[in-house]
């Protein structure tokens, strides 16, 4: 073999030796470390003393006993004061967090720990996740402790939709008017069955809080002024009847936004240019309706339906509920504030539906209310469905698929300023006005009544 090939192969053996020999000091240096780290636990008192006597007991050294020792500390003695919670905050979004804590376990701890506003903020989402690490009872024996790392996401509340804060307000403003709610007093008459009456009132299409075009100024009270003279002069125009029942609709676009945030819209979020803001709109359109309905109270019964619309779908719903607690205890008034987008209501042999007029399609319209209030349906000879959102008045004749019965359809007009939109659109040739109609009990519609807006 030679020379050269003895010394290769004693290298070759030299370098596997050591090898070897290397794994094996690795072997015994982790053998040796885990033991110092079972001493060290099973004797926490050695943790921040004794270094020195340590280290001779496992053939180390100062330093190697110091560093696992303040790692064990770190790891197996968890503090209080390692608890690490944070709220960040970003415009409409937010997010909460606690780490390795003890104490912060659920959702509700979470969200106490941070500080967190729950009428400025409603949880999104949230996570908690859990780990396990080793720590010391009172007699200094290893135990198991549970920590938590909790997260929630957070989005802003529409300060204009919190139900609680609406319904208190609604308490506050409205007590001291209790007293108020005038008793119902039903004018004489020779009444005789065959001569009673209905009378629907229909002022659609409010918009309270729009802002008009430049020469048709517009505000929240002159809408309350046009809604207040035009109840005076439709009840006026009527009592050439006997009105043994009001249906009062309201709604229909009352209001002209759903709130404020984040800028005044419709429902669906069209941006919407107003007067002021949401929560004046609101406060004062439920006044007005209160006004409104203790007026009619003179009159007979009143049947409130709220419709809500496009512009106000929630803010309605809101006002409805606010009326049905005003008037929860008043035996003269009830309150339609049903989720359904249409209603009717049965007086006699007349059937009287009302819908926003965004929804279900106009030649859609027999085949759905013949559907919908089908027991009612063969009962009656008088079906007419009213609806707003157009702003115009017309008139529609149509014959029910396989039914005898007609159904008239009846845009109503506004009386709402003309807005930019409108405007720019064309549309601002239709009189302004307010909409009544005397329902006999047998024979359907006897008298339309109109209150025309006088503008200059």
């Amino acid at each position: 073999m030679g020379e050269f090939g003895e010394k290769i192969i004693l290298s070759n053996r030299l370098k596997l030796w050591l090898n070897h020999s290397t794994a094996l000091d690795h072997h015994m240096k982790d053998k040796n470390l885990n033991k110092l780290k079972d001493y060290l636990i099973a004797n926490p008192e050695k943790l921040n003393k004794d270094y020195h006597q340590t280290a001779s007991l496992f053939n180390t050294n100062y330093e190697q006993v110091r560093g696992t020792a303040r790692r064990l500390r770190a790891k197996i003695t968890p503090q209080n004061d390692k608890e690490k919670t944070t709220f960040h905050e970003n415009k409409d979004i937010a997010t909460a967090t606690c780490e390795d804590s003890k104490r912060v376990k659920s959702l509700d701890d979470l969200l106490k720990a941070c500080n967190v506003d729950l009428n400025t903020w409603e949880v999104d989402k949230y996570d908690i996740g859990t780990y396990e690490v080793t720590g010391f009872d009172k007699a200094k024996r290893p135990i198991t402790i549970p920590m938590y790392r909790t997260k929630a996401w957070l989005k802003r509340i529409d300060p204009t939709m919190n139900i609680q804060k609406i319904r208190e307000e609604l308490v506050e403003d409205l007590v001291p008017l209790f007293d108020s709610v005038p008793a119902i007093t039903i004018r004489p008459s020779s009444f005789i069955e065959d001569d009673s009456h209905l009378l629907e009132i229909n002022a659609c299409d409010l918009h309270i809080g729009k802002i008009g075009i430049e020469n048709d100024n517009y505000s929240i009270q002159i809408a309350r002024d046009r809604m207040l003279d035009a109840l005076e002069h439709l009840v006026k125009r009527s009592s050439g009847f006997y009105i043994d029942q009001v249906l009062f609709v309201v709604g229909n676009d009352f209001l002209n936004a759903d709130g404020d945030w984040p800028v005044p819209s419709t429902t669906k979020g069209t941006p919407q240019f107003n007067t002021n803001k949401h929560i004046e709109m609101y406060r004062a359109g439920r006044k007005l309706l209160i006004e409104c309905i203790n007026m009619l109270i003179d009159i007979s019964h009143v049947h409130v339906m709220v419709i809500p619309g496009n512009h106000d779908r929630e803010s309605m719903m809101h006002i409805g509920d606010a009326l049905e607690i005003y008037y929860e205890n008043n035996k003269n008034v009830s309150v339609d504030n049903s989720m359904s987008m249409m209603k009717a209501f049965h007086y006699g042999n007349c059937l009287i539906v009302n819908d926003h007029g965004d929804g279900a399609k106009l030649n859609d319209l027999p085949g759905i209310v013949s559907q919908r209030y089908r027991d009612v349906w063969s009962q009656v000879r008088h079906v007419e469905v009213h609806r707003g959102h157009y702003h115009t008045n017309k008139a529609y004749k149509m014959q029910a698929v396989e039914e005898l019965n007609g159904l008239t359809v009846r845009n109503l007009s506004s009386m709402s300023a003309t807005d930019e939109w409108h405007d720019m659109k064309g549309f601002v040739g239709n009189i302004k006005k307010a909409s009544a109609f005397v329902w006999s009990y047998y024979n359907g519609v006897q008298a339309k009544l109109n209150y025309n807006v006088l503008t200059t």
